[in-house]
């Protein structure tokens, strides 16, 4: 088996070619779908459904309080489900995506945080992340066959999944189930990745003063999923349940409860 480093450092990042090219053709082929007047309420509520199934159960809910803060255990077999859901949503690996992440907590607001609104500003939709391998400190994923196997064939992975909505239901489905969707995953997570460090932005809190800037941000609760409860989170990355609150919504720390281990 290859070393944690050889292995990430194909796709040290997200930011490889692919994903840009992916990218531009999600934007392009759903332009023209919409412009052809293919967006119906059926359309709508497919888009929802895939942005809950890879933004959520994906991105979220596995790869990054899952794979990233292991804040919960869950059955492998759903661990494995869910992570190639997450693989649908465009943004990396699980390795690679959570190899930023890591970065990220490591050195938040500081010169290398891959994704710092005091260092680099806004970032929309982008996937150009300079980051340092820090995959010793990822070797459950490293140690397992099936994220092995997504990470090596990431792009045939999530090429795959396209190609099939498309033979079965043509360019409504592949569009309205899968590209859109995925667009709205990378642009969500490039909305969290700012408000939740922007502290005078509209609807931002800190109820906890770190030493970077994250910062809770209530108008984003709903649309991410929970994860704008950032400074929470970075008080406490372990706990799988991002508030502190009563009246803070967290819809993927329901979804935990559900599906973890007692």
């Amino acid at each position: 088996m290859k070393s944690p480093s050889k292995l990430l450092s194909k796709y040290v990042a997200s930011s490889t070619i692919g994903a840009q090219l992916f990218l531009l053709f999600s934007v392009t082929v759903c332009s023209f779908a919409i412009y052809k007047g293919l967006f119906d309420v059926q359309a709508l509520f497919l888009t929802i459904l895939g942005y809950f199934l890879y933004g959520c159960l994906g991105i979220v809910v596995t790869f990054h309080r899952y794979l990233t803060h292991l804040s919960y255990e869950a059955r492998p077999k759903l661990i494995k489900l869910f992570s190639l859901l997450g693989c649908f949503a465009g943004t990396g690996s699980p390795l690679a995506w959570a190899n930023i992440h890591v970065n990220h907590h490591l050195y938040s607001d500081k010169a290398k945080d891959p994704h710092s609104p005091r260092q680099d500003g806004l970032k929309i939709f982008s996937l150009n992340y300079k980051v340092e391998d820090k995959s010793r400190y990822l070797r459950h994923i490293v140690n397992d066959g099936f994220q092995r196997f997504l990470h090596r064939y990431y792009f045939l992975v999530l090429l795959s999944y396209s190609l099939i909505l498309y033979i079965v239901g043509g360019l409504y489905l592949m569009v309205f189930l899968h590209l859109l969707p995925a667009l709205i995953t990378a642009l969500m997570s490039n909305i969290v990745n700012y408000v939740g460090h922007k502290p005078n932005w509209l609807g931002a809190s800190r109820p906890y003063k770190l030493s970077d800037d994250s910062t809770n941000n209530w108008i984003w609760a709903i649309p991410s999923w929970g994860e704008s409860w950032h400074n929470n989170h970075h008080r406490f990355p372990k706990k799988s349940k991002f508030t502190d609150a009563w009246w803070q919504l967290d819809i993927s720390g329901q979804i935990i409860n559900l599906v973890k281990r007692a």
